[in-house]
């Protein structure tokens, strides 16, 4: 009888340790995802401003050339010290990936969104690229890797296709500034090019800094070299005070601090989170442009 109370005992204490242990492991995953919902909310907040902020000096001052050379150009130039202390670790295959990985979130995503700006408002932006990208992210990732999404992420997925439309009839309609449909679609390639870059990079588990660094610079190579030869340019005709602004928002911390930050919440909680997060973009961004415009 004792031995078996005393057994009894033990299994009891064994499976409260292994439930106080499994406790401990979900709060220090907990823990260690909170520097990634910060990131994301950080890129949320940035991106949301982004739009408003740009559009106001590509319809003022400077060209959607000049905007993409202050971001892709600056950020480019502060990462080719890191790469070049790092050449020796990166794999060839890295190597390969950055002229690729930079059409999708460097100057291909960059220019789809600048451009855009001409055309049509930046609360169009923010609604039809980083509030759409939740959608693109969904259909990428069930596509590209048989990725399911929970019902409750499909319900707030389809408000977004929902508001997606309106926003596009309205548009094709008249109801927005004239051209504004070219504007949109090409907000919805940066957002499908930019969702293909999150879904990637979180199953390849690529380093965050090394992805940016790599996207950054192989930006630069293509787009200095474009602005350079062929784009058109007002940097001469901007004051200092708006191109010393342009080059740190555009250049430090949307170039670099924005592309490290998505990189390392997209391995710390997930594509799907971020473009959930993302969401938030439009509400915050359409207070941005009432506040800017």
């Amino acid at each position: 009888m004792k031995t078996t109370s005393t057994g009894f005992l033990m299994k009891t204490t064994s499976m409260k340790g292994l439930s106080m242990n499994a406790n401990v492991a979900g709060l220090r995953d907990r823990k260690s995802s909170v520097p990634g919902y910060v990131a994301a909310l950080a890129v949320v907040l940035v991106t949301a401003a982004y739009p408003a902020l740009t559009r106001l000096s590509v319809t003022t001052t400077l060209t959607p050339a000049d905007i993409l050379l202050f971001r892709l150009g600056v950020s480019g130039l502060l990462f080719v010290p890191y790469l070049i202390l790092h050449a020796r670790e990166i794999r060839r295959a890295e190597w390969l990936a950055a002229l690729p990985l930079s059409f999708l979130h460097g100057w291909g995503m960059a220019g789809c969104v600048v451009f855009g700006l001409q055309y049509a408002p930046a609360s169009h932006a923010a609604a039809l690229g980083p509030g759409a990208i939740a959608a693109w992210v969904a259909l990428i990732g069930f596509i590209a890797y048989r990725i399911t999404v929970d019902t409750k992420r499909l319900a707030g997925i389809a408000v977004i296709v929902g508001g997606v439309a309106l926003i596009l009839v309205a548009s094709y309609r008249g109801h927005s500034l004239a051209g504004a449909v070219i504007g949109d679609a090409m907000f919805l390639a940066a957002s499908a090019l930019g969702a293909t870059y999150l879904v990637y990079i979180q199953r390849r588990r690529l380093d965050p800094v090394l992805t940016a660094a790599l996207v950054c610079v192989a930006s630069a190579m293509v787009v200095v070299p474009w602005h350079y030869f062929f784009a058109a340019s007002a940097i001469t005709h901007a004051s200092r005070a708006e191109l010393a602004w342009q080059i740190a928002f555009q250049g430090v911390v949307f170039g670099c601090g924005v592309a490290f930050a998505i990189n390392y919440a997209v391995l710390a909680v997930g594509s799907q989170t971020v473009g959930v997060l993302s969401a938030l973009v439009p509400v915050i961004g359409a207070l941005c442009a009432m506040g800017i415009a």
